[in-house]
């Protein structure tokens, strides 16, 4: 049975590729990357290398970029560089976490996506030019401290890596920033768009209203939070008020994924 499914769709000069992970058949997580004009945007994860390569052999991509360094988006960053001479452009703070991936990835990160090979990336400029498009690098903090998005202003799309996932969010990691996930969403949000493209969720149509709906979700959910603080609820009575009493993400990931974090997320600055 495959561990790992991939799926390639074009959509006008964009071409989506869709990895998703399996264990014991069951789909556990998602991850796209993108390929326009020679550019591929993230490696997806190493689990799915044989089938991403090959992929590859048909784009054939003249350039490489990380949106940031989680292993299901440089998975494959060793065998693109051995294989086509390619280095991946990134945040500056990207090469550090990729000099030895193996000594921050807990077991079930191994278990779902793989181990990366070291790797290097070179960090990127302030802008990206293919034969027929420009990208502007815009740093999103927040999901991790090295995100960054990629916005074509001509054809107003923007390449948003981890930072959108989805118009609700329930689960957080625990080293997430959620007022830098806030203050990235609102930076992008400002930006005309007319195409999202989410590593997550795919892309997404009517992109300035999904992304209004995200930072409205989340400052509600900061409302309703600091209310539970007010009325003397504990984190854990807050959660199970405002997300239900299911964290099941929390068993499988040892606590690194969970509703709790998100709740916890919004209480730091209450110390």
């Amino acid at each position: 049975m495959d561990r790992v499914s991939i799926r390639v769709k074009e959509e006008g000069p964009i071409t989506s590729i869709h990895m998703t992970s399996r264990l014991f058949g069951i789909p556990l997580f998602r991850v796209y990357a993108f390929f326009v004009d020679g550019l591929l945007v993230d490696t997806g994860f190493v689990h799915g290398r044989d089938g991403f390569l090959k992929v590859l052999d048909v784009l054939r991509p003249s350039a490489v970029v990380n949106t940031h360094h989680h292993e299901d988006h440089t998975g494959n960053n060793f065998w693109v560089t051995k294989k086509y001479g390619l280095i991946p452009l990134a945040h500056p703070k990207t090469s550090s976490y990729l000099k030895a991936p193996s000594q921050w990835m807990r077991l079930y990160r191994r278990v779902v996506w793989g181990t990366p090979e070291p790797s290097e990336t070179a960090p990127v400029d302030s802008e990206i030019r293919t034969s027929r498009f420009r990208f502007l690098p815009i740093p999103t903090p927040g999901h991790s401290d090295d995100h960054l998005c990629l916005y074509e202003p001509d054809e107003r799309w923007l390449f948003s890596g981890d930072l959108f996932i989805g118009e609700e969010l329930r689960y957080l990691r625990e080293d997430e920033d959620i007022y830098g996930v806030l203050d990235s969403l609102k930076r992008v949000a400002a930006l005309p768009l007319k195409a999202m493209f989410c590593s997550f969720s795919g892309p997404i149509n009517r992109p300035n209203q999904a992304l209004d709906q995200k930072i409205d979700y989340l400052e509600n959910l900061k409302d309703e939070i600091e209310r539970g603080l007010e009325q003397g609820l504990s984190p854990q009575e807050i959660r199970r008020r405002l997300l239900g009493g299911g964290d099941r993400f929390r068993l499988v990931t040892a606590g690194q994924i969970s509703k709790q974090n998100l709740i916890n997320a919004f209480l730091r600055k209450h110390g």
